[in-house]
């Protein structure tokens, strides 16, 4: 929060706080771009098939993310040998199971193997390959966990940019003449004004709620009626600028502080 003093006199105090919203805006940008990433990128299915049982032997490769599917076939008698390519890396930085054929390679890329399993996983489909074995299949759904934190880190996105539209700028209004304390809270929601007694109030606290290694804190007006006044809708609040709207109120309003 950015803290001015609009006006201050002996009988009135009017300050004003504005939010200082970046943080908010990149976090909630960070969070909502790698929820979709995850989901369009890394939320897939494959399903690697092949069999003997047609009369013309094929296997297939069935690919199929959010944005688009894909389905791509060859006979088996084209399948030379399948490995682990220690030579390259795949998109995620780990070795790609090939598959080598007559006319080149294709990779089946799998994202919730580790290269021990795909080294596994290759040495079955030679096994296969030379065998009579009338099947065989390698499937991988890795939306399974994709999708849910995907969608966790997209709701988180978009709590910081809630949050950030819910508390705009705050005008709060102390009058010695009138005997009463408003506080005014306008954001993209609607405007809000909460109003009390200034004989109710008992003093003026700083709220810190901590959370991993960050603390945020508010101003709380403590009242008679034990209904508080939180200046903003949330801890917005930096430790300097929750210390000086204090001493503001608490010097114009001659209390200290409830702790």
């Amino acid at each position: 929060m950015k803290l001015r003093i609009l006006e201050q006199t002996p009988n009135l105090l009017k300050l004003q706080l504005q939010p200082q919203a970046i943080l908010y805006w990149l976090f909630g940008s960070i969070f909502a771009a790698g929820g979709l990433f995850l989901m369009t990128a890394m939320g897939k299915t494959t399903n690697f098939t092949c069999n003997h049982v047609d009369s013309d032997p094929t296997c297939q490769l069935v690919t199929q993310t959010i944005l688009k599917s894909q389905v791509q076939s060859w006979n088996i008698q084209e399948i030379k040998e399948a490995k682990l390519d220690t030579t390259t890396t795949d998109d995620w930085g780990s070795y790609p199971l090939k598959v080598l054929t007559k006319n080149g390679s294709f990779n089946i890329n799998l994202v919730n193997a580790d290269a021990d399993q795909k080294e596994a996983y290759a040495k079955q489909i030679n096994t296969f390959l030379q065998s009579p074995a009338t099947q065989f299949n390698i499937k991988e759904d890795s939306r399974l966990w994709a999708y849910p934190l995907g969608i966790l880190l997209i709701g988180c996105g978009a709590i910081c940019v809630v949050y950030v539209l819910r508390n705009g700028q705050i005008i709060c209004t102390f009058d010695k003449t009138l005997g009463k304390v408003m506080v005014k809270r306008d954001s993209w929601f609607g405007d809000s004004v909460i109003e009390a007694k200034l004989r109710e109030v008992l003093g003026v606290d700083i709220d810190a709620v901590r959370v991993n290694r960050s603390t945020s804190y508010n101003v709380v007006i403590k009242l008679e009626s034990e209904e508080d006044i939180y200046l903003s809708a949330g801890p917005m609040f930096t430790a300097d600028s929750a210390e000086k709207t204090f001493e503001a109120i608490a010097n114009f309003l001659q209390l200290e502080s409830t702790i």
